[in-house]
């Protein structure tokens, strides 16, 4: 077919025209007896390896689960652990805190004026040296 510079008129309409040379594809007519889907549908046979991959990962997937859920049973034991030991710390911390409350109040010099008075004891301020490192 040789060119020629000559162009066909083309109308400006959104109707796409047909040619009457072009083949127009022509719609598959499908049997009646199937559906639409299953026309080309044959079942495979699965071969032993495949079998065998698919075994394999099943196995593998189920000691993945059983790992994950040890490993969230040892996280929760060890999360009992930590605060059963912070618990006991506050305890002590508290206990501690309580104790030198009392030595400090025992040895208060009020306290041990009043006491000294009950014994008979007297404090006499120009004996008193203080003495420094």
């Amino acid at each position: 077919m040789a060119q020629n510079s000559l162009a066909e008129a083309v109308p400006l309409t959104k109707e796409p025209q047909q040619r009457p040379n072009i083949a127009q594809p022509q719609p598959q007519v499908q049997p009646q007896g199937q559906p639409a889907g299953q026309l080309h549908r044959q079942k495979l046979p699965v071969s032993k390896f495949e079998k065998c991959l698919v075994l394999v990962c099943g196995l593998v997937l189920a000691g993945l689960m059983v790992c994950v859920v040890s490993a969230k049973i040892a996280m929760s034991n060890a999360q009992h652990d930590l605060q059963t030991v912070n618990q006991t710390t506050t305890t002590y911390r508290n206990r501690n805190t309580n104790t030198r409350q009392e030595i400090n109040e025992l040895q208060s010099r009020t306290r041990l004026d009043k006491i000294a008075q009950k014994q008979g004891l007297s404090l006499e301020n120009a004996r008193i040296r203080t003495v420094d490192k």
